[in-house]
This record gives structure tokens, sequence and C-alpha cells, in this order.
């Protein structure tokens, strides 16, 4: 009995010990063991799970009931499958973030084919997901990048003339103003997506000097005013005291445009778009640029910065893709809140000191 006892202590040590969720399940899929992180993760630590099934254990926690019920499921396909399945999970946290697991699932028969045991281990791969993702987003642009460099320039040459021959006729034959006029503006159009295109093209040097970012974004909302006041939209931008960041000051103009730009196309008529400056400490300061918008869905959220995926109609996705580009050269990080409905929020973290870069 004591042999028994200490061999069971040995395990629960074992398993404890582990960084991998662990659980062993009898044959009517009832918990029989769980190691901590499992039962942290699932917020179980203070209840009774012997002898339960995750459906049972899905009544102790509203947050991880779906989850639960998932892995039920999951269980009940491996029993059919009579093998060893692999798969990857998503759990929910209630930080509202994600954490993905790849998946062992055992499945133990007795010798008339009887289910006796899973075993199950789920291994956290939350931060190679996140790398993985870095990595396709950092190839996707350089494609772009690769693209812009050789076909950038070559756009913008001909497109000079056309636009010149084009200003030459409109002066000469009045009569048709309004065709010149639509033409003009998409050539315009063209020029600017060519020229977002070649500052993603090849890395530039970035020159830093102490700058006051109340005055960067100030300059930028004045800026932008009276296209908010053509859409009856207010901007709300409370100046502060002095904030001394290390940056290229120019670049920082263009970050700050974008966003507020699309906050104030993003937002219904009569609304409102609020900027807000707030120094964390001495090494950070958040910049934030928010809208009462439509919002945007979860879906379109996770691919923002993405170039060429974009949400507008007109969009190519290559703002955002250069203001995350700015952002990162800043040694910042650059994050998207909404809610479909009520809004849409950006938040820029940039750190004060250039030598403090990420």
């Amino acid at each position: 009995m004591n042999s028994s006892k200490e061999q069971e202590e040995k395990l629960t040590t074992l398993i404890n010990s582990m960084v991998d969720f662990v659980n062993f399940k009898d044959g009517e899929g009832r918990w029989i063991k769980a190691n901590d992180f499992g039962l942290k993760l699932f917020q179980l630590e203070n209840v009774d799970y012997h002898g339960k099934k995750d459906s049972e254990l899905a009544r102790y926690t509203d947050f991880y009931r779906e989850a639960l019920l998932h892995c039920e499921s999951s269980d009940e396909q491996t029993w059919q499958n009579g093998k060893i399945t692999r798969c990857e999970e998503e759990i929910p946290i209630p930080d509202g973030s994600t954490k993905y697991f790849d998946t062992i699932k055992v499945p133990l028969f007795n010798e008339d084919g009887t289910r006796k045991a899973l075993v199950v281990i789920g291994r956290d791969i939350t931060d190679k997901k996140i790398a993985e993702e870095q990595v396709r987003r950092s190839e996707k642009l350089s494609i772009v990048g690769e693209l812009a460099a050789s076909v950038g320039h070559e756009i913008r040459n001909p497109l000079t003339s056309i636009k010149g021959f084009l200003q030459l006729l409109k002066e000469q034959n009045k009569e048709n103003n309004t065709y010149y006029d639509i033409m003009c503006k998409e050539l315009n159009r063209i020029d600017h997506i060519v020229g977002e295109l070649l500052l993603l093209a090849k890395p530039q040097k970035v020159f830093f000097s102490k700058n006051d970012l109340n005055i960067i974004v100030s300059d930028i909302v004045s800026l932008l005013e009276p296209q908010a006041n053509m859409n009856n939209i207010r901007i709300r931008f409370e100046q502060k005291e002095n904030v001394m960041i290390e940056c290229e000051e120019n670049l920082l103009k263009q970050l700050f445009i974008n966003l507020i730009k699309n906050a104030i196309e993003a937002s219904n008529e009569k609304g409102n778009v609020w900027v807000n400056i707030n120094k964390n400490s001495n090494e950070d300061v958040f910049v934030t640029v928010e809208d009462e918008g439509l919002g945007i869905s979860e879906e379109i959220l996770t691919k923002l910065g993405e170039p060429f995926y974009s949400s507008k109609e007109k969009g190519t996705g290559l703002g955002l893709t250069v203001s995350s580009k700015i952002v990162e050269q800043h040694g910042g990080t650059i994050s998207f809140y909404s809610k479909e409905g009520i809004g849409t929020k950006v938040e820029v973290h940039l750190p004060i000191n250039s030598k403090k870069r990420r």
C-alpha cells in the first residue's frame, strides 16, 4: 500500500515538474490525474476533479466551458481513430489573448478492445506561433519590397509625363474639365500608392534626434483638422507638457498622419476622434488614436498591417504596413483594438530613449 502511494507521489512530482499540460483519463473520459499546469490553465485549482468528465468540469468555469466541451469531443475523435492523434488546440486566456497547444492524445485499450485510458499531453507553442507569424509577415513585406524596387520607379516616370500632358490638355480644353479632374485624381492616387511602395522597397537609414512628441502630434492634428471639419468630425487632442523623445521626426509625422486620417475616414458624421499622449514612465510613452466609427471585425483585425489587405473599398493596406514599419524602426509596438458598432483604438508604444529600442 505504501509502495503504491509512494509511486503516486513520484508520478505527481514528475508531471508537476513538466512545462506541458499533462492529463490522465480513464476509458470513460473521467479525469484521474492532472498536473498543476493544466489545473491552472483551466482555472480548476480548487476543484475536486477526480472522476469527473470534461463536460462536468465545464460547470465550474464559465470562461473555459466551451474549451472543455471541445476537449471532450476531441477525445472522442481520438478513440474513434483508435491510434495516437496529434492536433493543434487554441485555449482562450482571460486577458483576451490566446494560447496555442500542440496536443498529443494516446488511447490505451484493454485486450478485449475496450477503452482503458487516455493520456493527453499539450505543449504550449504560443511563442512559436507568434514567431512564425512574424516570419510570414516579414517574408510578405520582403516580397512587396522586391516588387516595389523593380516596378516603382518604372511606374512613376511615365506617370509624371502623363500628369504633365493631362494638365496641358486641361488648360487647352475647358469643356471636359470634369473628366480631367477625375483622371488627375486617379493618377494622384496611383502616385500615392507608388510612393508607399517605394517606402517599403529598401531599408532607410534613420537618424534619431530629440523632439517634442507633443509638438509632432499637435502639428499633424492641425494639418488634418480641415479634412475632419469637412466631414463634421472633431479631433479632440489635449496638449500635454513636453514629452521629449528620440525619434526620426518626419517618420513619426507620417505615422500619425496615417493613423489619424484612418480614424477620420472610419468615423461617422458628427463623430469624434480622440488623440492622447500618455507618458508611462521615464522610458516609455503611449500615443492612442481612437474613433467612434463602425469598428472592425475580429477576422479583419488580425490581418491589419499586412500589405494589400484593407477593409476600405479602395484601400491597399500599405498605409498601415508603412506605419507598422515606422513603429518597428523606433523599437516600439503598435496594437489595434476594435468592436463592431463601437469604434477602433490604435495604441502606439514608443521607447523615449533610442537606446531602449527592442
